[in-house]
Order: structure tokens, then C-alpha cells, then sequence
């Protein structure tokens, strides 16, 4: 036991400085320590605003349960997208419209054929005749681009047009 007091007897200013240096070092671990836990106390009263009373681990399962509905809210909301797209594809998206004079007597260009078609071209084409003393309308169904009955140079018109123009150019084109 002589001996470990001797060493510190003759020691003790380094001992002294290396427990100095040694307690400043602990002193900045623990402000350290201090601060990232203060840190580390926000965020989790960030994360638990609005709650009183609950501990963290409840709080983080209410989130989990809350994505979840949301993440089966958006897979029902693209099995409806679906849907409705395959619903869309079969709506009027194309139109084609031809005005003309179907006899040299009447003017104004009354009479007109216009052909209504899906995403695949199918569809139909009405055609309204206007004369003086009667009117005539009829319709020609249309599959794949092409109709059943003989098409007049109008229809044909108005089928290419529909073809090849979309809802929104038909709107451009009438206004």
C-alpha cells in the first residue's frame, strides 16, 4: 500500500492534470450528450403534437394503422382508374363534322354528316339532308375505322376528319 502512495505522492501533478483534462473531457461528453437529447426531446414532442398522454411507441402504430388505410384508399382509387379507363376508351373521343349543301337550291349549308368515334374508331356517322320541302337523318354505324353501308363523299369527310382529330381540335375547330 506504501508503494501506490509513494507513486502518488510523487505523481500527483500529472495525476492531478490527467484527472483534470480527464473530468473537462467527461464535462463536454455529457453537454454533448445533453444537447443531442434535447434534440432528440423535440422532435419526438414534433412527433407527438396534438397527443396527450400516449407514449411514442403508441403514437408510431396510430401512423402505421393511418398509412395503411391510406395505402388501401389509393389501390381502390386505381382499381376505379382502371375502370374508368377502360370505360373512356369506349367514349366519343373523336368527332368529325362536314357542313355542306346537299342541293343547288337551298344555301347556308344546312345539311351536315358528322361521325362520332371511340379510342378504336368505332362509332357512328349521322347525316342530316336539308331540302327545301323535306329533311332526311339517318345514321351509318362504324367498326375499326371503316362503316357497313356505301359512305357518301361528306361522310367520308367527316369519318377521315374524326380520325384524325381529337374532342379538343373539335373544340378548336369551332370556335
Amino acid at each position: 500500500m506504501n508503494i501506490v502512495f509513494d507513486f502518488i505522492k510523487e505523481y500527483s501533478e500529472i495525476i492531478l492534470l490527467y484527472s483534470g483534462i480527464f473530468n473537462i473531457l467527461a464535462l463536454l461528453m455529457i453537454l454533448i450528450q445533453g444537447s443531442k437529447l434535447s434534440k432528440l426531446d423535440k422532435k419526438c414532442m414534433n412527433l407527438a403534437r396534438g397527443v396527450e398522454n400516449k407514449n411514442l411507441e403508441e403514437i408510431i402504430y396510430k401512423y402505421y394503422e393511418k398509412v395503411d388505410q391510406a395505402d388501401i384508399r389509393v389501390n381502390q382509387m386505381n382499381k376505379k382508374l382502371e375502370v374508368m379507363d377502360e370505360r373512356l376508351l369506349k367514349c366519343v373521343q373523336k368527332v368529325g363534322i362536314i357542313r355542306y349543301n346537299a342541293f343547288d337550291d337551298t344555301g347556308g349549308d344546312l345539311s351536315f354528316s358528322i361521325a362520332l368515334l371511340d379510342e378504336q374508331h368505332n362509332g357512328f356517322i349521322i347525316t342530316s339532308i336539308y331540302g327545301r320541302s323535306n329533311s332526311a337523318m339517318y345514321a351509318k354505324p362504324v367498326k375499326k375505322g371503316k362503316a357497313s353501308y356505301a359512305l357518301s363523299a361528306e361522310e367520308i369527310q367527316a369519318l377521315d376528319r374524326a380520325k384524325n382529330n381529337t374532342l379538343d381540335e373539335y373544340g378548336k375547330m369551332i370556335s
